[in-house]
């Protein structure tokens, strides 16, 4: 049904679909980029049920091939170009691409190469084809190799129904898209949705994120409604633009981890609309809704399931999740199973439930910590760390410990400029959590260990913990 959607808005209402810079492309115009790009990977021997690797730099031609790979029938697998050429290879052995379309290695393809071919538009029929898969997008690996998640094409469609109609979207909204195309957000959070509305999508011309642009955007092109992680947000708004430009046309949206309560003060504070999201890859991602309004005076909360989702809590809290948005499984993975018996997708993350039926993220499951027989979540610590005014990031994880069980250990990075201790941080820690949440250790670094996406794995923090505490990275000024 996706190879068809352009087709059929166009025919509705020709209005602009995606503006890059100063070109704006209908509708029908980017029907037709798609259609020459099919055209093109036919020639180039692509074929229904195939994959197709890709790293392209242009963010319009992204999205026009994941039409063109609709009307053939083949899934898209985009690689974030920053993982490097082993990833790549990784997933080219992974997947077995028909293609590699690369901008950057020279691994295949290139896009330029793909438009040379593209003389002729490609004839297609309207297919049912919801249990097809559409994308292979890859997860963060933080407990092993990374993993393929299997999106289909009624997931994509689901997922933009659902949020469409749960968000309450028409196509009169505009949206920026700041998140990469090799993330489910760039894709689903709001692309997928406003272009099956038929709202209007902005699209950055590189891959690089910038604050003040990124506020400068948004008011000269009016975009009423904008998702960002919550180091995107942060920097919107300490941006010095952020003071100066009315963004009140804007909802704004926080995905991708909890944000900080002080962060979302500043938007609040200047009577700005926003709310905390939830998702993941194998489910959407978009799956609550809190109104801005109910969001002031319950900043921890994602609200209630949208509609068409189900919603419950295991035993031990894990949050539970069933509908037609969720993913098929993991590629080439068949002894993985990540649904319960029935039918339910196990997301891997701790919630909790209020009296008014609002879910609160609490921890990740693998790294919530048990210190002498009680419960602490190290997200509530990381984030009573970050509102520290001289802690500038920082990750909690436990360890084990012959008295508690577990301990809490916490490695920080100290703001430019401060001179504080392990006593200091504990001491005006005492001050906002209980004494038992409070880390055993506190370890300064002069920077926090990331995955090769990105992402802080607490696993891995564990390990060098133990190995050699973080010797390489240590701060001793």
């Amino acid at each position: 049904m996706l190879e068809s959607l352009l087709r059929h808005r166009a025919r509705i209402e020709d209005s602009i679909a995606i503006k890059v810079g100063e070109n704006a492309y209908t509708y029908s115009q980017l029907e037709t980029l798609s259609n020459k790009i099919a055209y093109a990977l036919d020639k180039l021997g692509v074929r229904t049920g195939d994959r197709v690797v890709t790293l392209v730099k242009s963010p319009l031609h992204h999205v026009a091939l994941f039409f063109a790979l609709r009307k053939i029938g083949a899934a898209l697998v985009p690689v974030n170009p920053r993982l490097g050429k082993e990833f790549l290879r990784f997933v080219a052995n992974d997947v077995n691409p028909a293609l590699i379309i690369d901008d950057y290695f020279g691994e295949g393809i290139s896009t330029d190469k793909v438009l040379e071919t593209a003389i002729n538009e490609y004839r297609y029929e309207y297919r049912m084809n919801l249990d097809e898969i559409a994308m292979i997008l890859y997860t963060g690996g933080t407990t092993g190799p990374p993993k393929g998640a299997m999106v289909h094409e009624g997931s994509i469609l689901w997922n933009a129904i659902i949020t469409v109609l749960s968000w309450g979207l028409t196509k009169n909204d505009c949206t920026l898209v700041s998140l990469p195309l090799y993330h489910t957000g760039g894709w689903n959070v709001l692309l997928m949705p406003l272009l099956l509305v038929g709202g209007r999508v902005v699209l950055p011309e590189t891959d690089k994120f910038d604050p003040d642009w990124t506020i400068q955007t948004l008011a000269r092109e009016k975009c009423t409604i904008y998702m960002g992680v919550p180091t995107m947000l942060d920097a919107i708004s300490k941006s010095p633009l952020f003071d100066k430009v009315d963004l009140s046309h804007v909802l704004f949206i926080d995905g991708g981890g909890p944000l900080l309560p002080s962060v979302a003060k500043r938007f609040i504070d200047k009577n700005y609309r926003i709310f905390q999201g939830y998702g993941l890859t194998e489910a959407g991602p978009n799956n609550f809704y809190i109104s801005p309004e109910r969001y002031r005076n319950k900043i921890m909360s994602v609200g209630k399931p949208l509609l068409f989702v189900e919603m419950k809590l295991s035993d031990d809290g894990e949050l539970l999740i069933k509908g037609p948005h969720v993913f098929k499984g993991y590629w080439n993975r068949p002894s993985e199973n990540p649904f319960t018996s029935d039918g339910y997708l196990k997301t891997g993350d701790l919630f909790a439930i209020d009296n008014e039926g609002d879910f609160s993220f609490l921890d990740r499951k693998k790294d919530m910590i048990k210190t002498g027989g009680e419960n602490v979540y190290s997200t509530e610590v990381e984030a009573a760390l970050k509102e520290l005014p001289y802690i500038d990031d920082a990750a909690v994880f436990g360890v084990p410990d012959e008295h508690w069980g577990e301990a809490v250990v916490a490695v920080v990075v100290r703001k430019p400029g401060f001179k504080v201790t392990e006593d200091d941080v504990k001491r005006d820690l005492k001050k906002i959590l209980a004494s038992y949440k409070v880390p055993k250790r506190i370890i300064f670094v002069r920077e926090i260990p990331k995955t090769q996406i990105g992402k802080i794995s607490k696993r891995e923090l564990r390990e060098r913990y133990l190995r050699d505490g973080f010797k390489d990275v240590l701060d001793t000024s």
